[in-house]
């Protein structure tokens, strides 16, 4: 039995004419197509927790904090210098995932301060008192630590600029780790 089979090639040659005889072909075998992939948001969750914190951002810190007071019989000042570093990041666990077939979404926390190293031995002290007052005392001298780690602290978390590319770099780390895990095919941040 012969049959006659026209073909159309796609840049090539358009109805031509094959001719074969359909007694010399084997019956096509049975191809098992790969099975998808589905991918279950506890498996995102673990890869994502097997740290407790992602840092996003490092960055250095420094306030200058001064105490100032007269009287009569001299005055007494003091200037103290305190700087360190600081880490931008998210709590792994504050992360929420939902999957939709094969694409992960991700709503990530607003970046916040994990870390804030501001060594009191390290901060620079200044002291000018008159002639009849002793230097400020080391309890003053820790008020103005206090108040110039506080004040460091506000101004981080004010900081609009570092924020946001704490916030792009938390995306950009974990869309590298969700994209590891096997059949995820892409990866959606929504704010």
């Amino acid at each position: 039995m012969k049959r006659t089979l026209l073909a159309v090639v796609v840049g090539g040659v358009i109805g031509s004419t094959i001719v074969f005889n359909a007694s010399h072909i084997a019956p096509a075998e049975h191809v098992k197509a790969p099975q998808p992939i589905v991918l279950h948001e506890e498996t995102i969750v673990n890869a994502l927790t097997e740290s407790a914190q992602l840092v996003t951002l490092t960055g250095k810190a420094e306030k200058t904090e001064r105490y100032s007071d007269s009287r009569w019989y001299g005055k007494q000042e003091a200037m103290v210098n305190v700087r360190g570093t600081f880490k931008l990041g998210v709590n792994t666990k504050d992360i929420e995932i939902s999957t939709i077939g094969n694409v992960v979404k991700v709503t990530l926390p607003q970046p916040k301060l994990i870390a804030l190293s501001l060594p009191y031995d390290n901060m620079t002290i200044t002291n000018d008192s008159g002639l009849w007052r002793k230097d400020v005392d080391e309890s003053q001298l820790k008020a103005l630590y206090s108040e110039a780690k506080s004040e460091i602290k506000a101004d981080i978390a004010n900081d609009k600029r570092a924020q946001d590319k704490a916030e792009a770099s938390a995306e950009k780390v974990v869309s590298k780790m969700i994209l590891k895990i096997g059949g995820v095919e892409a990866v959606t941040f929504e704010h």
